[in-house]
């Protein structure tokens, strides 16, 4: 059986499942309305409010990995996306034409990184088909440089 991890799922699917996502406030929530209504005869068990107040915290934890690592990818992207300076590269628009330049700068967008190229377009990193080295210009006047 294969699964799919959430974080795979389209932006917009992601953002709306955000908004019914629980998190730790609602546990702590469910858990003190469940004391609060629990029958007196059959009180919960120590056992089941340590499993719950254990999962609470995996939760926090997991939450708090989550973050750190999204924070870990972007800073790679990042640092990637950096080294494609003064490269040229070819890729994919979001609407499928293909696009190519001299990479100027790097940005990053709602947590995406973006290559900003020498002819006014964007690529997103992510669509990137190709790379190769730049050529005329900025390599012959690196190389002359080093002649002299």
């Amino acid at each position: 059986m294969t699964t799919t991890p959430i974080s795979s799922e389209p932006a917009r699917n992601t953002i709306q499942s955000r908004k019914f996502a629980l998190n730790t406030e609602d546990f702590i929530q469910m858990m003190i309305t469940q004391l609060q209504n629990q029958d007196p005869l059959e009180p919960a068990k120590n056992q089941e409010l340590l499993a719950q107040m254990s999962q609470i915290g995996q939760l926090q934890t997991t939450e708090s990995l989550q973050a750190s690592l999204k924070g870990l990818v972007l800073q790679n992207s990042l640092g990637a996306a950096g080294n494609l300076i003064g490269k040229l590269v070819q890729g994919l628009e979001e609407d499928g034409t293909q696009v190519q330049g001299l990479v100027t700068a790097v940005r990053v967008q709602n947590d995406e990184v973006f290559l900003e190229l020498d002819n006014g377009k964007s690529l997103k990193l992510s669509r990137v088909t190709a790379i190769a080295p730049a050529s005329g210009g900025a390599t012959a006047a690196t190389s002359s440089a080093r002649a002299a």
